[in-house]
């Protein structure tokens, strides 16, 4: 569909007036509907509501012109009608098509998603930006995009496909684009060029800039809000959120698929005057309760359970979201609104019941009335893995001696690493790991260049005694980063990620035991999205058979390359001290 609602023409606006006054039928009205209002927070007893032209004509007591003959008319039976819901922050090019995505979420009341696109630049450049935006139009959900700031966000430390001045300007001025994706702040509080030219533009054009202020506080969060950052998604606890709030920072609360922080930091803005700037995001959304309820449903669910007002947390996944990005007349169910509406059971789950986009009917009991179209991308978009064939050689860590101290990349949670010390064997002139110790190689593959370029280290806490791991859908370069026991099955793991033109691989002897194709840019799978996470499950079930405790393996995969979070990461062209900001040796001694 368009990006944008449609405009009303002259003939539109006379159309809805006359709708709103009694003296034309509506095209489709709402009978016995409690509307909750997300301007003054009440919830009406049961009332009519009229749409005409896509938008809200009228609500009320119903007059007896709004049912024409050709009126469509569905009785709400007492039930609450809500504002499409607005993902303000997501990620949704990478492991899914986004036609069976929108799918479920449309289905469920997500009638719009704003989503960051730095995978696909860093997968397949400024190529992949511009197939992604044509998927993008041609799912039946409101879908706006993000441009990616910095790709890759440290060329110093990383390599991907990359995206040039040039790139970058053309996507941020596409209709499409709301704004600059989330700029980590080292990059704007260091002075980083690209990200001073970013924000710049964008201020000039009127559109957003996107916050990743994790570990940003103090003067550096002041001065990362000076240069213009208009939100972020990285509150971790209440203090964190007022503070953004203070210095005028819209404040984004992450619950799903990677982070869930609504219990530590909901609390607190609830106890806060209403600012207009607090929104629920999920920054991807959890597959499970995108199966089976909804991609912000569970959201809203939980902040009325810690205490929100309904009506409030409302408003925080449609208006809120809705202002802050600029998109007029959306997020409410108010005259002349856009008709983006959902019908709940109730204001405790809201599990969807139907769905309008535009004042049409699209979907009801959590199913679309009429599929997604499909999309295919053009065939170039396999073939984007370009690194050579993997051997056991490649994964050597030269050193001369018996043993070896090494730094160890220790997983301190789901997201943060921290920097541990090994003595591990040398044995023909290699440091091999040692699985007893809890010690794996880990390796970073290049997968842009035709010439193999990697590097390789040591981590701790992924518990394989055998085996290996290999995944490229990691954050910001989607190069390869595999994890094993021994080089040889580090091989065969990585190997079948690059042979299948990306996706995720376990391995165990000469064997693969599970894999995941993402062949579209390396990034995105072409099964339905039930399958997608049947396959994904699989994945981590042989993972656990081989004794990693972990219980998100490939999103721990991700984060041990990802340069936007402290400490230690391991990338391709080394092992680095993010706050040290500089590369580290991995071989510390010999002996």
């Amino acid at each position: 569909m368009a990006f944008h609602p449609r405009p009303l023409d002259p003939a539109g606006v006379t159309r809805l007036t006359q709708v709103a006054l009694g003296d034309q039928p509506a095209e489709a009205v709402i009978r016995r509907a409690r509307v909750v209002n997300v301007f003054d927070h009440s919830v009406s007893e049961p009332i009519s509501v009229a749409l005409a032209q896509g938008r809200v004509a009228g609500l009320g007591q119903e007059p007896p012109a709004w049912q024409g003959p050709e009126t469509q008319v569905t009785d709400a039976q007492g039930r609450f009608l809500i504002p499409g819901l607005v993902d303000a922050h997501t990620h949704l090019d990478g492991i899914f098509e986004l036609g069976p995505y929108a799918e479920l979420a449309l289905a469920s009341g997500n009638t719009t998603a704003m989503s960051e696109t730095a995978m696909m630049a860093g997968a397949w450049g400024i190529d992949g930006l511009r197939h992604f935006i044509d998927a993008a139009r041609a799912t039946p959900q409101r879908m706006f995009l993000l441009a990616p700031p910095l790709v890759p966000p440290f060329p110093q430390w990383e390599t991907s496909a990359g995206l040039d001045r040039e790139g970058f300007s053309e996507i941020l001025e596409h209709p499409a684009c709301l704004g600059v994706g989330e700029t980590y702040w080292p990059a704007i509080t260091g002075g980083e060029g690209r990200a001073a030219a970013n924000y710049a533009q964008a201020m000039a054009l009127g559109k957003s800039m996107e916050g990743h202020g994790a570990g940003a506080r103090g003067a550096r969060l002041m001065a990362y809000a000076a240069a213009g950052t208009t939100s972020c998604h990285e509150s971790i606890n209440g203090q964190d959120a007022a503070q953004r709030l203070a210095l005028g920072l819209a404040v984004q609360v992450r619950e799903g698929f990677v982070r869930r922080e609504m219990a530590q930091v909901v609390p607190t803005l609830a106890a806060l005057p209403e600012t207009g700037q607090v929104m629920l995001v999920t920054d991807l959304a959890d597959f499970d309760d995108l199966l089976s309820w909804g991609a912000m449903n569970p959201l809203l669910s939980r902040a009325v359970a810690l205490g929100v007002e309904p009506a409030r947390a409302v408003a925080w996944c449609s208006l809120n979201p809705a202002r802050y990005f600029g998109l007029r007349r959306m997020g409410a169910v108010a005259p002349g609104w856009v008709a983006d509406l959902v019908l709940v059971e109730d204001l405790t789950e809201f599990r969807a019941r139907q769905v309008w986009l535009e004042g049409r009917l699209v979907a009801r009991d959590g199913k679309l009335l009429t599929p997604a179209p499909p999309f295919a991308y053009p065939p170039q978009a396999s073939q984007t893995m370009r690194c050579p064939a993997l051997e056991p050689g490649a994964f050597v860590v030269p050193a001369q001696g018996e043993k070896a101290v090494v730094r160890v990349v220790e997983a301190k949670d789901a997201t943060i690493t921290q920097e541990g010390e090994a003595v591990l064997p040398i044995v023909e002139g290699n440091v091999r790991p040692d699985p007893a110790q809890g010690i794996v190689k880990i390796a970073h593959i290049n997968r842009q260049s035709p010439e193999l370029k990697m590097a390789v280290g040591f981590a701790r806490g992924w518990g394989l005694s055998q085996g290996a791991l290999a995944s490229n859908l990691i954050w910001d370069t989607t190069n390869i980063f595999v994890a094993g026991a021994s080089e040889e099955e580090m091989a065969v793991a990585a190997e079948a990620v690059r042979s299948m033109g990306g996706g995720w691989a376990v391995a165990k002897g000469d064997q693969v035991l599970a894999a995941l194709p993402l062949p579209v840019a390396g990034i995105i799978s072409t099964l339905p999205f039930e399958e997608v996470q049947r396959t994904a499950e699989g994945c981590r079930a042989a993972l656990r058979e081989l004794g990693c405790p972990l219980p998100r393996p490939f999103l721990t995969a991700q984060t041990f390359c990802f340069t936007g979070l402290p400490f230690l990461r391991l990338t391709d062209k080394g092992l680095v001290d993010i706050r040290g900001r500089a590369f580290v040796e991995v071989v510390k001694s010999c002996a």
